[in-house]
């Protein structure tokens, strides 16, 4: 179970969150180009910044980031536009591939709502193939909860309104205090996406 970063402070905004994705580009004489895609979902980069900062917040920043060992550990973030009265509406998420025995998958997000499952691409039909849980998963992400337990191999995904759960990691692997709070303070601290787990 991964940590999950401090719902409070609250970033300011703009928080940035840059999808990423990862396409392999072979350029032919003739000027053409052939695009092959790596992968299939992508993975997302946030930058936020607090540029108004107790000291008792900002050590709670430092705990963290040191708990993390810098760039070592992996953490969810969870996008906190929806909580400022932005609404962000998400498609073609992953939520995780079948096994033929798990029937209960963590969403990435929490406080969703508008859910549409799919498996293998097609949509199913809540109540009657699946249900939502509020909260319960990793990091209190919502889950969803099949009726029929999906087979092994098949990709479930999915599209919902609400605050987006990203695995994520430090860039700076080495920080001091004070170069960490004048980061948080101006530029912002970058995290970098990595795949779900």
């Amino acid at each position: 179970m991964a940590s999950t970063f401090p719902a409070s402070p609250v970033p300011k905004e703009p928080v940035l969150i840059t999808p990423r994705f990862k396409t392999l580009i072979s350029d032919f004489e003739s000027g053409g180009e052939q695009r092959r895609q790596k992968w299939l979902y992508a993975k997302y980069d946030v930058q936020i910044a607090f540029p108004l900062l107790e000291m008792s917040d900002i050590q709670t920043l430092w705990d963290f980031y040191m708990a993390r060992k810098g760039a070592y550990e992996a953490f969810w973030f969870f996008d906190p536009r929806p909580g400022l009265g932005m609404t962000v509406a998400h498609d073609g998420l992953y939520v995780g591939t079948g096994d033929g025995a798990t029937e209960v998958f963590d969403l990435p997000g929490k406080s969703t709502s508008s859910q549409t499952i799919y498996v293998d691409g097609v949509e199913q039909t809540v109540t009657t193939d699946y249900v939502i849980l509020t909260g319960g998963g990793d990091g209190s992400a919502d889950r969803v909860d099949f009726v029929g337990i999906p087979n092994a191999g098949e990709i479930i995904t999915c599209d919902f309104t609400g605050e987006l759960r990203m695995r994520v990691r430090f860039a700076a692997d080495g920080l001091n205090l004070e170069l960490f709070t004048l980061m948080l303070q101006t530029v912002g601290i970058q995290l970098i996406g990595l795949a779900a787990a």
